[in-house]
């Protein structure tokens, strides 16, 4: 499986909740950016997931103009405080072959998948705002998974 992980852009400051704090212009910017440099890596991608606040929404919304074709899933089990095993049993169990994911997220979540699925430690790869990393992995789950490049805005 490819695994395309991508952190959210830049987002504004707290709002009135977290759920509903925006991309700011630089955080749009910046994902155009990313996605832009990397779409020739990026073709092979056959299912968009985001997490359901906005933020992570407008990301994944902007990548997924770039493949019209799919539509974009929304998944509780990657919002920020989201637990990287019970994400990697989810997604093992809708791994097929040739399935590529992109997952557009949050920290800690998204570093700490990256980390696990890497078999580092915390924080060894860091997942800034609008970081896009493809990790390959035979099996998801922990130190099963190979970090094929990182990109930051």
């Amino acid at each position: 499986m490819k695994l395309f992980i991508f952190r959210h852009g830049q987002a504004e400051s707290q709002k009135t909740t977290d759920e509903v704090r925006e991309l700011t212009d630089r955080g749009r910017e910046d994902t155009k950016r990313v996605v832009s440099g990397r779409i020739a890596d990026m073709q092979s991608i056959t299912e968009i997931w985001a997490s359901p606040l906005v933020r992570a929404q407008q990301t994944a919304h902007i990548a997924a103009s770039y493949f019209p074709a799919l539509k974009i899933q929304i998944s509780e089990l990657i919002i920020p405080e989201s637990s990287p095993a019970i994400a990697m049993s989810w997604l093992q169990s809708i791994n097929q072959q040739n399935l590529s994911i992109l997952l557009v997220s949050h920290q800690p979540f998204v570093g700490e998948l990256v980390n696990k699925l890497c078999g580092k430690p915390a924080e060894f790869y860091p997942m800034g705002t609008s970081s896009l990393a493809l990790i390959e992995a035979p099996v998801i789950a922990a130190d099963m998974g190979e970090l094929l490049w990182l990109d930051h805005a």
